[in-house]
């Protein structure tokens, strides 16, 4: 099954900064350290690790600084052969960090410096082909600035009239996104993929009420897909439904799951699975990310595959 070259990844690159402690302190407060780590993260990153993983090279569209963080995450990216075609490196600019405290139950706590990884500028995208491009992700992350929003947008349009197909993560900051701009990229979503909390968001921002599913799809979105954690993945389309089981695994690190599970859905996708086989992919991706500390890590289509049989011999 042959895809196309190119596959667009818009979302922000930054540096997850890891603590690790029993308990998180009262404010004011003090908690012993039992380990610290930093692994490159950002949503972008992690969709496109997990396609790595797959075996697809998708290009990622973020702005990365020249500090200290940025040059940690070129060393990295380099690393891992990412494709940097659609990566700029701003001058004299601070690139984003994330310090996660994550408790011994799992629990974590965030603290984030937002840099300059959702700066779009159209340069960004002048050596990938549009004809080319057969799927785009898009974080709602990537929307929040509006001094690039209607870029973006102008830019996923003339992606989607040389035939992409948009896969739309609204992400937990959804309300955050001005409402004209959520209507536009609606619009031009073919798949939505919210977990449960971002969904409701959405519908309470817009108004839709109990006619949510009939009015996303009147925007022209072909297919929802819900995310519901423990309890699996809820697929809807007009004209029919189902739903995918929750993988049995010993999760340690919810990071980055979701991330996972786009990726997954847009290799599968990608390559030509029909829909409920991608949704299998997705989950399954999701699913073992959550056994990994980190925002991602490495594993292989063989260890996907045989989760998911595994799950079915069960």
């Amino acid at each position: 099954m042959a895809a196309k070259a190119n596959i667009l990844i818009f979302g922000g690159i930054i540096v997850d900064q890891y603590v690790r402690v029993g308990q998180s302190p009262a404010r004011g407060g003090d908690a012993l350290i039992r380990d610290s780590f930093f692994r490159v993260g950002g949503c972008a990153v992690n969709v496109g690790a997990t396609m790595q993983n797959l075996g697809l090279r998708p290009h990622i569209v973020s702005t990365v600084g020249d500090d200290m963080w940025g040059r940690k995450i070129f060393s990295y990216l380099r690393e891992r052969q990412f494709s940097l075609q659609a990566i700029r490196l701003a001058d004299n600019r601070q690139s984003g960090y994330c310090i996660s405290i994550v408790e011994d139950d799992g629990e974590r706590t965030f603290l984030t410096y937002k840099g300059c990884e959702a700066e779009f500028d159209p340069g960004m995208l002048e050596s990938v082909p549009f004809d080319e491009v057969s799927y785009i992700y898009l974080t709602g992350y990537y929307l929040l600035d509006a001094r690039y929003a209607q870029v973006i947008v102008e830019q996923l349009k003339w992606l989607k009239q040389a035939g992409a197909k948009l896969v739309f993560d609204p992400g937990p900051l959804v309300e955050s996104i001005p409402i004209g701009t959520l209507d536009e990229v609606l619009r031009l979503s073919d798949l939505l993929i919210p977990n449960e909390s971002e969904w409701e968001m959405l519908s309470g921002k817009l108004k839709w009420g109990a006619r949510a599913d009939s009015r996303c799809r009147d925007l022209g979105v072909q297919c929802i897909i819900l995310k519901q954690g423990g309890r699996g993945v809820e697929v809807r389309m007009e004209g029919d439904f189902f739903r995918v089981p929750p993988l049995p695994v010993t999760s340690i690190d919810t990071t980055g799951a979701g991330d996972s599970f786009a990726g997954g859905l847009l290799y599968a996708l990608s390559v030509g699975h029909d829909l409920r086989t991608a949704v299998d992919i997705a989950s399954a991706c999701g699913a073992l990310t959550t056994t990994i500390l980190g925002p991602h890590g490495e594993f292989s289509l063989n260890d996907i595959m045989d989760l998911i049989q595994k799950a079915k011999v069960r």
